[in-house]
């Protein structure tokens, strides 16, 4: 008997090895056809030479329709969703000053916030008044002065993302606290783990009652120039010019387009990017790089021949950056339909080099997902953890899914993100091209293993 177990364990070790071996083959010609045609490589470089994709303008709905074709061209069912979209565009002219005793000195490097309001036609001039926390705002004599928010990026936190989470409030809500308390204007810092001469720009609010003002972000080097000058003179002044005009919504659209399952095509596996950038850069971090992540992962399954159980569906959403229009829009379309989403990946970090995923789920679900980590080490992939998702996947709920985000290595993210940086040259290919194969070797496994949400 003794022996009859021994032998009957070295089987079922010796199948087990068997089937990781061939496993671990499959997932290696994954990453050898993507290494070898950097295909998401080639056509990030096409949509980023198309120009900006601002939410609402003509250059993000042309980008998507022509994307559209290259998609239909693969083989694959795509439709159109329609989704209505807020219209906001920057304006020719942005400038600022400082002003030394009644005349223009130092220019600064400045941008429109997303969604603020313009100066006066001749400019803005005012007394500046320096925050650097939201604590100081109730002892500061904000009435008739321009509020300069110098909260930067805390460099110790390894995490730049989370840097970026316990910065970005003096962008998004420091127009509204600072009018609170009779401010004309508003400058901030640009978010930015970098000091660098490039303003960052990205969305801000306003709220009901109170006076909408002017709002921009300084690069980082002249926040921190400007910084010194008031502290030698804090009776300097400064002056900016903004030209920024909201017009009314306008339909744009979400790109859907799928590869259908064998066995349960009403299950869906989604992969996902959103399509807008900002408009100072091409947006080719943020976020050309997950869209072509998410393409070029059904791009390697099907000329792969992989086999695939369930539905895996690509959405390319329209305006994440102005308030997630398209992934509310999505998920209202699939509560209506019943849609069952049993799996949604996203990826909205960038192209850099792939570290991990971040898994939204049950605590069972993330440790089946992180037991797949021997898989990915040999490919620099090991941070498996529970974490948030994704901004546009959440919008599904998280209940009943399984939703996961990829993870790139964030360390340069912030020096380009939302900047005339995010362009084709900030992105090195093999880099980008890992994290489509990574994608493509996860969505591989799950399905295979039917590690999702009721899948039966």
């Amino acid at each position: 008997m003794k022996k009859l177990f021994i032998s009957l364990f070295m089987l079922l070790s010796m199948a087990g090895q068997a089937q990781m071996d061939s496993t671990s083959e499959t997932i290696r010609s994954i990453y050898n056809l993507a290494l070898s045609e950097q295909q998401g490589y080639k056509w990030l470089e096409e949509l980023c030479s198309m120009g900006p994709r601002l939410s609402g303008s003509d250059q993000a709905t042309a980008s998507l329709l022509h994307f559209k074709e290259i998609i239909d061209s693969l083989g694959f069912e795509s439709s159109l969703q329609a989704v209505t979209v807020p219209k906001w565009v920057r304006g020719p002219q942005e400038k600022a000053w400082i002003i030394r005793d009644g005349k223009k000195s130092e220019e600064l490097a400045i941008t429109a916030l997303g969604g603020s309001v313009a100066t006066p036609e001749k400019g803005m001039e005012a007394s500046l008044v320096e925050i650097s926390s939201f604590d100081e705002l109730d002892k500061l004599d904000l009435k008739g002065k321009i509020a300069f928010y110098n909260i930067p990026m805390e460099p110790t936190y390894i995490s730049t993302g989370f840097a970026y989470g316990n910065a970005v409030k003096q962008r998004w809500a420091g127009a509204i606290e600072a009018s609170k308390r009779g401010a004309v204007g508003v400058v901030i810092r640009s978010l930015s783990s970098s000091v660098n001469k490039y303003p960052h720009t990205g969305s801000m609010s306003y709220e009901a009652g109170t006076e909408k003002i002017p709002a921009a972000a300084l690069s980082t080097y002249h926040a921190e120039l400007l910084s010194r000058a008031l502290k030698q003179n804090p009776t300097l002044k400064l002056k900016m010019n903004m030209a920024c005009v909201w017009y009314d919504s306008v339909e744009s659209y979400n790109l859907i387009a799928d590869l259908i399952g064998s066995e349960r095509p009403e299950e869906l596996i989604l992969v996902s990017g959103h399509f807008d950038s900002w408009d100072l850069g091409t947006g080719a971090h943020d976020d050309g790089a997950g869209a072509m992540h998410a393409l070029e992962s059904l791009y390697l399954y099907k000329k792969l021949g992989l086999q695939h159980k369930r539905t895996l569906r690509l959405v390319f959403y329209m305006n994440e950056e102005f308030g997630l229009s398209g992934a509310k829009a999505y998920a209202k379309m699939s509560k209506k339909n019943s849609l069952k989403h049993v799996i949604a990946i996203e990826s909205d970090g960038g192209g850099f080099t792939p570290k991990g995923l971040s898994i939204q789920s049950t605590k069972e679900m993330v440790e089946r997902v992180k037991s797949y980590r021997d898989y990915f080490e040999p490919y620099g992939i090991y941070q498996f953890a529970s974490g948030g998702s994704g901004a546009d996947i959440s919008q599904l709920g998280s209940d009943d899914k399984l939703l996961i985000g990829l993870r790139p290595d964030n360390h340069r993210y912030f020096e380009v993100h939302h900047s005339a940086l995010d362009n084709i040259d900030a992105v090195n290919a093999r880099e980008l091209t890992m994290g489509s194969a990574t994608l493509t070797a996860l969505m591989y496994l799950l399905d295979r293993d039917d590690v999702c949400f009721n899948c039966n």
